[in-house]
């Protein structure tokens, strides 16, 4: 140890034992824990603070202790497999992941935590404990025992996470020092701006893969990390409206409402289009509208993939209801809402496909969703000539303003790097195999349970009947729309903890009894349309079953 380090101002052999002894623990802490709690990474950050008069050589260091600061994926890869003890998620035909560095279980998504969350904890965790005062004379809570609690509440809740599309596992360790960098992407990802601080070079290389997935020739496109979905929508139909500034746009009334929220925005005139009952927009109805306005530019916004039913428009079907009408193409503009399911179509075997090679003019994805990220994230890509309206040359910058947002999370960029990098397609692929069968387990589990069930063929979000216990509605965080409820199946989401959640579900059908739909054409009315085809149980009350 004294090997390594150059002492500046140490005044007693008592200090250098001390610090010696805090530096051992913190790496014993971390060797022994990869997931590393709240309370022993701020022990390490503390203890490295607290060397700051030290200058340690901490590769030396290491390699004297033999004891490795960082988990090595690589190391990992290469060697023998690391033992893995959470479920099914490590096998190899329902492993979410394809390689041992992504079995890393950032917040404790790969097994159920059933205990409740203490009462001290809860205290910790209230409002005049996280207070921020005002007043030198305020006694304070320790921060550090606020975040142990906070960690420990983050763990419970992300072990029973079903109800939003989001994936838990994965591993980035190797980027927790970068975090201390004010990385920034301000302004246009292709053009440097005078901030040096940036991840362009990454995020660049992100909207190359997802451009080379959508096939969309080089020097045709440009795109940018976003912060969410949501953005890369409202960006994408911002260009609508420039390339269209009288034009009407044209979505179903089950799209994200970050879509209608786009048009207020733009002061856009939109038309809200009826669904069929799986959740894809009426065609018919759609061509109906069209032709009522037959004089004006048409703007439409393709879900591949509804928020509540995962329902997946036929943008086929949809351009062919254009031709029909003889609208030509440079009188309409395409904008598709993918925010989970355009980044799995590619990997569904006679999936259709999503691509630039159709007259398509932008795609926006979530990237926290599929791919996993401790933030939320995005990406928005569109054919280059329709940036070029909204580009603006900003000199404070040195660069061009085409993005919705002015500074942006550089850390994104490079977080959904190191996903895709270290996943590849191979595990992507394996990643979106996972999601799909095991939704399918699902949905047969919950119907032999006795339960109203629908799964959409191109979907891992499986709708049921919204069951009448609102606290296994909290529980499991099931997001709900009136009468019915989904589960969105993750790589997260395991057989293990699908067993459990069924088995919840009948006890508190058992107990509470089944909801009734709430009008002849509510959410879980529809669930009974033969258009779904399948297995089906039929909701309580409805007169095809009495």
């Amino acid at each position: 140890f004294f090997s390594c380090c150059s002492f500046t101002s140490l005044n007693s052999t008592c200090v250098r034992i001390a610090l010696l002894l805090i530096m051992l623990s913190s790496l014993a802490t971390r060797a022994c824990c990869r997931g590393r709690t709240a309370s022993s990474r701020i022990a390490w950050n503390r203890c490295k603070s607290s060397l700051s008069s030290l200058e340690v050589d901490e590769e030396k260091l290491q390699e004297t202790l033999s004891v490795p600061l960082v988990a090595n994926p690589e190391r990992e890869i290469n060697g023998a497999e690391p033992p893995v003890s959470r479920d099914s998620t490590f096998s190899k035909t329902k492993s979410g992941t394809p390689s041992p560095w992504a079995v890393f279980d950032a917040w404790g998504a790969g097994e159920i935590v059933d205990h409740p969350l203490s009462p001290a904890d809860e205290a910790k965790l209230s409002k005049s404990s996280v207070a921020i005062p005002t007043t030198e004379e305020t006694r304070l809570d320790d921060e550090t025992d606020i975040l142990e609690a906070y960690d420990r509440l983050l763990q419970r809740t992300s072990s029973v996470h079903f109800g939003y599309p989001y994936n838990l596992m994965y591993n980035h360790e190797e980027l927790y020092e970068f975090m201390k960098y004010s990385i920034n992407n301000l302004g246009d990802p292709y053009v440097t701006s005078n901030y040096g601080v940036h991840s362009r070079q990454f995020e660049c290389s992100v909207i190359d893969f997802f451009a080379n997935l959508w096939k969309i020739p080089e020097n045709e496109y440009w795109g940018y990390v976003t912060t969410c979905g949501t953005e890369g929508n409202l960006h994408g139909i911002l260009l609508a409206r420039e390339c269209h500034p009288d034009g009407i746009l044209y979505s179903s009334s089950e799209s994200h409402y970050s879509i209608f929220k786009a048009a207020r925005y733009y002061r856009m005139d939109a038309k809200s289009i009826p669904t069929l009952p799986m959740g894809e927009i009426d065609y018919e109805r759609l061509a109906q509208e069209i032709e009522k306005n037959i004089d004006r530019p048409v703007i439409i916004n393709v879900n591949i993939g509804t928020t509540v039913k995962g329902a997946v428009d036929n943008l086929d079907r949809i351009l062919r209801i254009l031709n029909m009408l003889g609208i030509p193409r440079e009188r309409y503009h395409i904008h598709c809402d993918g925010a989970l399911f355009a980044m799995m179509m590619p990997f569904v075997d006679y999936a259709p496909e999503i691509s630039f090679q159709k007259p398509i003019d932008s795609i926006a994805v979530s990237g926290h969703k599929m791919l996993g990220c401790p933030m939320p994230c995005g990406i928005a890509l569109s054919r280059k000539e329709h940036v070029k309206k909204v580009e603006q040359r900003i000199d404070y910058l040195n660069s061009v303003d085409t993005t919705i947002m002015g500074s942006r999370n550089g850390q994104a960029s490079l977080y959904l790097w190191y996903s895709l990098r270290k996943k590849g397609i191979a595990g992507i692929k394996r990643d979106v195999v996972h999601c799909m069968e095991t939704a399918r387990y699902l949905r047969d589990k919950i119907t032999n349970a006795g339960l109203s069930c629908r799964l959409n063929d191109l979907s891992c979000t499986v709708v049921l009947e919204r069951p009448l216990d609102e606290s296994l509605i909290k529980r499991w965080q099931l997001a709900c729309e009136e009468d019915i409820a989904h589960v969105v199946v993750m790589p997260n989401v395991t057989a293990a903890k699908i067993d459990k959640f069924v088995e919840e579900l009948v006890e508190c059908k058992n107990k509470h009894g089944r909801i009734q739909p709430a009008r002849s054409d509510s959410p879980l009315s529809q669930l009974s349309s033969c258009a779904w085809g399948g297995q089906y149980v039929t909701p309580v009350g409805d007169l095809k079953s009495e």
